[in-house]
C-alpha cells in the first residue's frame, strides 16, 4: 500500500512526547530534549505517563496506551515522538485501531522500540519517522540537529543517505522504505502484526547483540519469510555488536555478509541509521532507491 504522507508540522505546532515502552533512564535527558525541541519553534506536550514506572516499563499497559492513543488521534496535537526505545510498544499494538489512525495520519517519530508500530502503520498506508528519541537530543553526538530540523519543517524533501557496497549484484534496488530495529523485527515474527516486506528495500540496525545473536536474529527473521521478496537490503548501525571476550567468535561483518548473500539482492552496508552517533531520521514507506555502485540510499515522499 503507497503511504500517505502526514500533514507538515506547523510552526508552533504541539508535538506529543510519550514513552509507550520502556521507563525513562534518565529524565534529565528527555526534559532536555523538550527544551530543544521548544527552541525549534515547537510545543512538547508530555505524555501523563511519561515520568512514570511500573518495573522497567513507563507505566502500566493501560495508562501507556491511552498516552499513545492521545498522542495518534488528539486534534490538538499534532506529531508524537517518543522519549525512548526499550521494549513495551508492541504489548499496546492488540490496543490500538490502526485504521482509524491511518484516516487521520499524523507523524510519529522515533525508532527502535517502535518498529513494530511504524511497520503496522505502514501496512495501513502511513508513513512514519524512524528517528531518534526525546532522550537522544540531550547528546549531539547523537543526531544531526540539522537533519532533524528539516524533518520537521520539511517532510517532504528529497533526502539522500551515503554507504558502502556490501554485497549483492550492482544494480539498483527500488521499493518503499521498511525495516527497523532487527531483534524488534524478529520479536514480530508469527504474530498477527508480522510485516510483509516483499518488494520493499529494508533497513536493518541494532544494538547491544555479539555477531551470534545477529546472526540469530537474522536466521529468525528470515526463516519466518519477513525477507521474502524484498528488493534491497540496507544496514544501518550496529552499534556495540563486538564479540564475547572470551570466546570464539565470527565477526560482525562475515555474519551480515552471508545473510546479505544469501539473500542475493543489492545491499549497502554502513548507513547513519540506528543507534549510534550521528545518525539520520530516514522516512519509513517513502519511495527507496538503493545505489550500489554510487553507495547511495535516496528517499522521495510517495507519488
Amino acid at each position: 500500500m503507497t503511504p500517505r504522507v502526514p500533514p507538515t508540522i506547523p510552526r508552533g505546532g504541539r508535538i506529543a512526547v510519550i514513552a509507550p515502552g520502556s521507563a525513562l533512564r534518565d529524565p534529565n535527558a528527555v526534559r532536555a530534549g523538550m527544551e530543544l525541541i521548544a527552541a525549534w519553534g515547537y510545543e512538547p506536550v508530555p505524555g501523563r505517563s511519561l515520568f512514570a514506572r511500573a518495573g522497567d516499563l513507563a507505566g502500566r499497559d493501560a495508562a501507556r496506551l491511552d498516552d499513545l492513543r492521545r498522542a495518534l488521534t488528539d486534534p490538538a496535537i499534532d506529531a508524537a515522538w517518543a522519549a525512548r526505545g526499550g521494549w513495551g510498544t508492541a504489548r499496546l499494538l492488540h490496543g490500538l485501531d490502526l485504521r482509524a489512525l491511518a484516516r487521520r495520519p499524523r507523524w510519529l517519530i522515533g525508532f527502535s522500540d517502535l518498529t513494530a508500530l511504524q511497520l503496522a502503520l505502514q501496512a495501513r498506508g502511513v508513513a512514519s519517522w524512524y528517528a531518534p528519541c526525546v532522550a537522544d537530543l540531550a547528546d549531539p553526538r547523537r543526531y544531526r540537529a540539522a537533519d532533524l530540523r528539516a524533518m520537521l519543517a520539511t517532510p517532504e524533501a528529497p533526502r539522500t543517505l551515503r554507504g558502502r557496497r556490501f554485497a549483492g549484484p550492482g544494480r539498483r534496488a527500488q521499493g518503499p522504505l521498511a525495516g527497523g530495529c532487527l531483534s524488534l523485527l524478529a520479536a514480530a515474527a508469527g504474530t498477527p502484526w508480522q510485516p510483509d516486506l516483499r518488494g520493499a528495500v529494508v533497513f536493518l540496525e541494532d544494538v547491544g547483540e555479539a555477531p551470534y545473536r545477529v546472526d540469530r536474529l537474522l536466521w529468525q527473521v528470515r526463516a519466518a519469510g519477513i525477507l521474502d521478496g524484498i528488493a534491497g537490503l540496507a544496514l544501518g548501525q550496529f552499534t556495540a555488536c563486538d564479540p564475547p571476550p572470551g570466546r570464539p567468535s565470527r565477526s560482525l561483518a562475515a555474519v551480515l555478509r552471508e545473510h546479505a548473500e544469501a539473500l542475493g539482492v543489492p545491499a549497502l552496508a554502513g548507513l547513519p541509521i540506528g543507534h549510534g552517533r550521528r545518525a539520520r531520521a530516514v522516512p519509513i514507506g517513502y519511495r527507496a532507491t538503493l545505489d550500489p555502485r554510487a553507495e547511495t540510499l535516496a528517499l522521495r515522499p510517495p507519488r
